[in-house]
């Protein structure tokens, strides 16, 4: 034991004239494959930094078989109306819908501002735009323009049009937002672990176009699941989407789904 210490204090008082003595460069310390620690750096060298990512958010999602989310408002159902549902064409901005909008009047419950948005799943917030900025008129009439001079809206205006918004990574490579928000809970942050059901915002219009030109009438919640680079059902027919929701809001088979993932209907 006595001998073990002394060693130990030998390499810590190397250490200590190393860092007040030493002439090497700077040596940096990178992660994930880049310079190795302790590795002094020839004159002139650039070191290598690589970014740090932290450990994927672990999942028993399917991507074959998406299943056990939970409606994203409490009591709703998909609506009927194929307008509403992914793929529909959205001639505003020369493309198609990328999620289902949940409407009063077409989705089972009552839906205004404020209706409380939940989580579908368990998952890490990787976006809440708590410092959302509202559209303007001035901002409606230059989207349109740069739309019509493009031919289709650039991923910017997009994500513009999506308002005010929050993402949930839920592991294998699926994330759900929930837009045109109105509000965001102030817990709700990047890095954030929910569960499914939690609230992480409120329903509203932000983003829409008529949010500008005539309020109130836009209200509410567009709800997206991403899978990769694309959306669920993307090309599918009405018919197979449809379907595909359903079974995304169906029961997880067994008790190693996300927590309170059951709840929602078809």
């Amino acid at each position: 034991m006595r001998r073990a210490l002394l060693v130990l204090a030998s390499l810590i008082a190397l250490g200590a004239v190393a860092c007040l003595g030493s002439d090497d460069p700077e040596v940096r310390v990178t992660v994930n494959g880049g310079t190795p620690a302790g590795t002094p750096l020839p004159p002139g060298e650039t070191p290598t930094l690589v970014p740090f990512t932290p450990t994927a958010q672990a999942s028993n999602l399917d991507i074959e078989d998406l299943h056990g989310l939970t409606m994203p408002i409490e009591g709703a159902c998909l609506p009927s109306g194929e307008s509403l549902m992914p793929n529909a064409p959205r001639e505003y901005r020369n493309g198609v819908h990328e999620g289902v909008d949940f409407y009063f009047g077409d989705a089972c419950v009552v839906i205004e501002r404020g209706t409380q948005v939940v989580a579908a799943y368990d998952g890490v917030v990787i976006r809440a735009q708590h410092d959302y900025v509202p559209l303007t008129l001035e901002d409606v009439e230059r989207l349109d323009a740069e739309t019509a001079a493009q031919g289709a809206s650039s991923a910017e205006t997009l994500d513009i049009y999506r308002g005010r918004q929050v993402w949930i990574d839920h592991g294998n490579g699926v994330i759900t937002r929930y837009c045109h928000l109105d509000a965001i809970v102030p817990e709700i942050a990047e890095g954030t672990r929910v569960v499914a059901g939690q609230v992480v915002g409120a329903v509203g219009e932000s983003g829409t176009p008529e949010s500008v030109t005539a309020p109130g009438l836009e209200l509410h919640l567009h709800f997206e699941v991403r899978i990769g680079e694309g959306f669920l059902g993307e090309g599918g027919s009405a018919e197979d989407v449809r379907a595909m929701y359903g079974r995304l809001f169906e029961p997880a088979d067994d008790a190693s789904g996300a927590s309170g993932a059951a709840g929602g209907g078809g």
